[in-house]
């Protein structure tokens, strides 16, 4: 494993939430970089919704080891995975998981309102901030049943983002999106990498994907979900042919 590692999986065994015993990928040992940008492919309930969930610390592996900055998530305290956890942001499909009792601006406030200690005038500040840079700042107050799917996924990323991460996990981000909003998304992504390098900082992506077209320009890394087995591609070739033919059932989750 690499010194550089932020994240490390070993010999791991990722199960079904719904069903642990049903195991949706088995001895996966990855490791992820500072910096990286891994797209990881997969067909429908391939798992790698599960996957980026135990590789994040939301949840445990079925077997095997995950590391988090270097620290056994099997051996740390609870206050010490709320730590680890607390540097990387998840965007779920599907609408990003937003509250939809709080309005727009709260819900991108909650993890400043949970993880930090800056007064309400500062958070209101922080929020406006991530809206205008996002062009979304006339939606405050809107419940999140107000926006398009595109929209709320949008507001998730933003919320993921309030406080600074290392590492973000993006599941399935593009699925469902027009074209506009797909370039909307890579030039996001693009920018806040940018501000991040032009700090002395590093963001670390992995996003999930039906097929790598839209990543193959800006991922650095590329593996695939098949047959229960995670294979990194390592050939140029390998990722430009590769594509999931099946597409998902309308309304479905994507690796759940």
């Amino acid at each position: 494993m690499s010194e550089a590692a932020q994240v490390e999986l070993v010999g791991v065994d990722v199960a079904s939430e719904d069903d642990p015993d049903r195991l949706l990928v088995r001895d996966v040992t990855w490791s992820i970089d500072a910096g990286e940008w891994w797209a990881i492919g997969g067909g429908p309930a391939s798992g790698k919704t599960a996957l980026l969930s135990v590789a994040a610390g939301l949840n445990p592996p079925a077997r095997g080891v995950v590391r988090l900055f270097g620290r056994d998530l099997a051996g740390a305290s609870e206050s010490e995975q709320t730590v680890g956890r607390r540097e990387i942001g998840f965007v779920f499909e599907n609408g990003g998981g937003l509250l939809g009792s709080l309005s727009v601006a709260e819900n991108v406030a909650l993890p400043l309102r949970y993880h930090s200690n800056l007064d309400p005038g500062d958070v209101r500040a922080r929020v406006e901030a991530l809206l205008r840079l996002a062009g979304l700042e006339r939606l405050a107050d809107l419940l999140p049943s107000r926006l398009t799917l595109a929209l709320r996924q949008r507001v998730a990323l933003l919320r993921s983002i309030a406080e600074p991460v290392r590492i973000l996990f993006l599941d399935s981000p593009l699925r469902g999106l027009a074209p506009s909003d797909i370039r909307w998304w890579l030039g996001f992504l693009r920018e806040l990498r940018a501000r991040r390098a032009a700090n002395g900082e590093s963001l670390s992506l992995i996003t999930s994907a039906y097929d790598f077209h839209a990543f193959r320009d800006d991922a650095s890394r590329f593996a695939v979900l098949e047959k229960v087995r995670f294979r990194v591609l390592e050939e140029p070739d390998e990722v430009t042919g590769y594509r999931e033919d099946a597409s998902p059932p309308a309304g479905t989750a994507d690796g759940l």
